[in-house]
């Protein structure tokens, strides 16, 4: 029952017509599972025991990316879902662009394609930057790169310790490069970074394909939806770590980077975001990208 709510995002009354139960039992097993499974993601959504500290498998077969980012763990980018609110929190929650509340969902995954953090329910007006920069700061549970270790982000996001991001005013979008091949190491760069990082595209995609739940207008209050992403998250990863041959996977894993969708995404100048971040790093990082452009520009043909 829980699962054909979430996935095919059924309303409990069909659902309780359809299994011949009560309303009421369907309501409450539905909670019963749901808090569950938010138990679970303690255990599921997480690192793997050393995985921040080693070279994945998955990069590292892969000419394309390796040795260069050799030091990356994962991507890390913000998705919006959308929440049902009312009174003083419609107008927190309000999303300019998408016309209607949603919770802005820090996410981060590995090349996998399972989610090893996540933070839900900040307010769909909060800037990704900021969401990171609390994160990192407070919460205990936030998987903090190691030395010499770093997740790819979008520019959304300045280029700090532990977090490598592109080159500003520098084309990266598929689309942009149409007009013929990268002309310098910067664009390169981007075009490599832009094309490794599309990873947590593709898990934003499987997760959002399989959960309608995700994709539709929110039916539950705010804390119900926010313990909905997390249960669906578990479950995401649960899918992918039983090694069954899952076609949404197979299908993202195949995909083009032409074809993810980039609606969710807040590419935008990170020049006004930089307050929102402690400066230490940047030079390193920045030391960091213009080492591994210059690599990947010599080692192009």
């Amino acid at each position: 029952m829980f699962l054909e709510t979430v996935a095919h995002d059924e309303v409990q009354r069909t659902i309780a017509t359809h299994y011949q139960r009560n309303q009421e039992i369907v309501n409450r097993k539905f909670h019963e599972v749901l808090d569950a499974l938010v138990r679970m993601s303690q255990d599921i959504i997480k690192p793997e025991e050393n995985e921040l500290r080693q070279v994945n498998p998955i990069l590292s077969a892969d000419r394309r990316y390796y040795p260069f980012f050799s030091g990356c763990i994962g991507a890390l980018d913000g998705t919006h879902v959308a929440v049902r609110v009312g009174g003083d929190k419609k107008e927190k929650y309000w999303n300019l662009r998408k016309q209607h509340p949603t919770m802005n969902v820090l996410a981060i995954c590995n090349f996998k394609m399972e989610f090893i953090y996540t933070y839900v329910g900040t307010p769909g007006r909060a800037h990704d930057s900021k969401i990171l920069t609390y994160c990192a700061q407070n919460d205990e549970y936030f998987p903090t790169p190691p030395e010499g270790r770093y997740f790819l982000v979008d520019s959304g996001y300045p280029n700090r310790k532990g977090y490598l991001s592109l080159y500003r005013r520098t084309r990266y979008h598929p689309h942009q490069w149409r007009g013929g091949p990268p002309t310098n190491e910067n664009k390169m760069f981007n075009k490599c970074h832009s094309s490794l990082r599309s990873v947590v595209e593709r898990t934003f995609g499987v997760w959002k394909g399989k959960f309608a739940i995700i994709r539709n207008p929110a039916r539950y209050d705010l804390q119900t939806h926010c313990k909905i992403v997390v249960a669906t998250m578990t479950l995401h990863n649960f899918i992918r770590r039983s090694l069954r041959v899952d076609k949404d996977f197979q299908e993202y894993e195949q995909m083009e980077k032409e074809e993810l969708d980039f609606s969710d995404s807040d590419d935008v100048d990170v020049e006004t975001q930089r307050r929102s971040y402690i400066p230490t790093g940047d030079a390193y990082m920045e030391g960091i990208r213009n080492s591994i452009a210059k690599h990947i520009w010599r080692a192009r043909r």
